[in-house]
C-alpha cells in the first residue's frame, strides 16, 4: 500500500497555520509581504493538489478496508490545494496593491475572500460529514504492526475520536469562514482563527509522527521486528 498521507497532513497543517497567521495579519492591519506569501500559499497548494488529486484519482488506500482513506484524505487535500494556489495567484498578481497602505490591502483581500468563501464553507460541510464517519464507523485504527500508535489497535474509538475531533475543528473554521471575513474583528473571527490555528498544528505534529511511525511499521513487516516505540 502506498501510503502518502504523512506528506498531506504535513502541508495541510503549515497551510491551516498560514490561513490563521494571515488573518491575523489582515484583522491587526499589519502590512504583508504578498511575494513570501505567495510563495508559501504555492508551495502548499502544489502539494496538496497534486497528492490530492492522486489519491482521489488512483485509490492507493486500496483493500484491507482502508479505502475510506482515499476520500477522507484525498479529496479535502485536492480542495485545500486548490484554494492554496488561488490565494497564491492572487497574491502575486497583486503584489502592487500590497506596496500601498495597509488598510487599502485589507479592504480589497477582504472583498476578495468573499467569494472563495462560498467553497470553503461548503468542504466544511464535508470536513463536519467526514468528522461523523470517523467516530460513527469507528474509523482510522492504526494496525498493531505500527509503532506508537499501533498499542491502541484493540481501542478503535480513540484514534477514531481523535481524528473526528481533529477533522471537526477544522471543519468549525470553514464554516465560520464566510462569517469572520465580514468582519475580522467579531468574535466569530476568532474563533475561526485558532480553530485553524489549532487544526494546523495538530495536523502538522500529527502528519510528523507518522513519518516515524509508518517507516517504523515497514520495518515491522519486512524484517519481521515487533518495535512498538
Amino acid at each position: 500500500m502506498i501510503v502518502n498521507n504523512t506528506l498531506i497532513a504535513i502541508a495541510a497543517g503549515a497551510g491551516l497555520i498560514g490561513v490563521a497567521l494571515f488573518l491575523k495579519l489582515l484583522r491587526n492591519n499589519k502590512p504583508i509581504n504578498s511575494e513570501g506569501w505567495a510563495g508559501f500559499f504555492g508551495v502548499v497548494g502544489l502539494i496538496l493538489a497534486v497528492l490530492g488529486l492522486a489519491t482521489c484519482i488512483m485509490w492507493p488506500y486500496g483493500g484491507g478496508g482502508f479505502e475510506y482513506a482515499n476520500i477522507a484524505f484525498g479529496e479535502p487535500a485536492a480542495a485545500f490545494g486548490a484554494l492554496c494556489l488561488l490565494a497564491s495567484v492572487y497574491l502575486w498578481r497583486n503584489r502592487a496593491l500590497f506596496a500601498g497602505t495597509s488598510q487599502s490591502a485589507r479592504a480589497e483581500v477582504i472583498e476578495a475572500l468573499k467569494p472563495a468563501s462560498i467553497f470553503v464553507f461548503v468542504l466544511g460541510l464535508a470536513m463536519t460529514a467526514l468528522a461523523l464517519t470517523w467516530v460513527r464507523f469507528q474509523l482510522g485504527a492504526a494496525p498493531e504492526f505500527e509503532p506508537i500508535s499501533g498499542n491502541f489497535h484493540d481501542k478503535p474509538w480513540l484514534e477514531a475520536a481523535f481524528l473526528g475531533g481533529l477533522w471537526g475543528i477544522v471543519a468549525l473554521g470553514c464554516l465560520l469562514f464566510p462569517f469572520a471575513v465580514k468582519n475580522l474583528k467579531k468574535k466569530v473571527a476568532t474563533v475561526a482563527i485558532w480553530a485553524f490555528l489549532l487544526g494546523g498544528a495538530v495536523f502538522s505534529l500529527f502528519g510528523a509522527m507518522n513519518f516515524y511511525t509508518h517507516i517504523g511499521m515497514y520495518t515491522n513487516l519486512n524484517k519481521g521486528t515487533n518495535y512498538k516505540f
